[in-house]
């Protein structure tokens, strides 16, 4: 992976089925952070888990994968979340990792119109931008990651199955699935 020694100090949590990781945002205000890998299916003999990541509400104990903080920290955040990746890796050295954005499901755009300011017409600019964002990450760094991981690209068909195919960089996917060699 990137240099990823600068990120917030992470503390585990193991799940009956999965695994969970909690973080302190810190900038204007001190944000509880979690990622949370669960377990959605089985695919080729392996256990697949989505990696799902936001504000974590303790009251609920519930991650708001939509929360935009815009806490100042943004690179240092997105650093942590890559960073719990070698350690899920380490207990679950079989599994494969699914990311998909939350801003990429099809009621999306319509919610966003109800609060954002601005007022998107025909396309939501920020539909996609999740997925955009670790597609982009993959692609600046494909030949380093391909060294130590398989990387599938998958397209959601309109039943939201998905569809997967080797990854192909420059190709735009619904979500990228990956996993060590």
């Amino acid at each position: 992976m990137a240099n990823l020694s600068d990120a917030y100090k992470t503390q585990e949590i193991k799940l009956p089925i999965g695994y969970k990781l909690m973080f302190t945002s810190e900038g204007p205000d001190n944000i509880i952070k979690a990622v949370q890998y669960t377990y959605v299916r089985k695919f080729e003999g392996r256990n697949v888990y989505n990696l799902g990541f936001g504000d974590y509400d303790p009251q609920f104990d519930h991650i708001i994968d939509q929360a935009k903080s815009n806490n100042g920290d943004a690179y240092k955040v997105f650093r942590t979340v890559l960073s719990t990746i070698p350690p899920f890796f380490e207990n679950f050295p079989e599994a494969i990792i699914m990311v998909q954005g939350s801003d990429s499901r099809t009621d999306f755009a319509e919610k966003c119109r109800e609060t954002c300011i601005r007022r998107c017409t025909k396309v939501c600019r920020k539909f996609n931008q999740r997925i955009t964002l670790y597609r982009n990450y993959v692609e600046k760094n494909f030949q380093v990651l391909g060294l130590h991981y398989w990387f599938l690209g998958g397209f959601l068909r309109e039943n939201r199955s998905l569809t997967t195919e080797l990854y192909i960089p420059g190709r735009l996917y619904d979500a990228i699935l990956f996993f060590r060699k």
